[in-house]
């Protein structure tokens, strides 16, 4: 038992997850710190809500949400068993919003979050859940430290 370990420094960490090979590493990371400092690990996956500019188009928007919801669930699910086998506590979330980087810093105020581990670059296209302008974003706006990831 080291000093800081006795201390607790890092007892929440916030990892933005969006099944990137950085998210992935992040993931990595946020895992080894928290066996070495007893933290609870919540996974946060978000999914931007797509504004129809036609009304006609709400129901084909809602039904991408839904979709890109149930696709984050599931990828944050396939991370769950390394935590419970680790015993890491852990919380995961999917947030539905308008701007990530946002998203992301309001939740880890509200939630007390010591330590943010996030992925350099996401995944680009059409699941563009987490970009490198976040990464960058969520560094200089986060009141925690922020831990980035190539």
């Amino acid at each position: 038992m080291n000093e800081y370990s006795s201390n607790h420094m890092i007892k929440h960490i916030m990892i933005p997850y969006d099944k990137s090979e950085p998210a992935n590493r992040a993931f990595e990371y946020a895992v080894d710190l928290a066996k070495k400092y007893n933290s609870t690990i919540s996974i946060v996956s978000c999914v931007v809500i797509q504004v129809p500019t036609d009304p006609y188009f709400g129901t084909a928007y809602m039904e991408t949400t839904k979709l890109l919801r149930e696709d984050a669930l599931s990828s944050i699910s396939k991370l769950e068993p390394r935590l419970r086998e680790s015993n890491i506590p852990f919380k995961t979330e999917v947030l539905e919003v308008i701007s990530i980087t946002e998203s992301l810093i309001s939740y880890s105020e509200l939630h007390n979050v010591d330590l943010i581990i996030i992925g350099s670059r996401g995944l680009g296209g059409f699941k563009k859940l987490l970009l490198g302008s976040v990464a960058s974003g969520v560094s200089q706006h986060s009141k925690c430290p922020v831990l980035i990831v190539k």
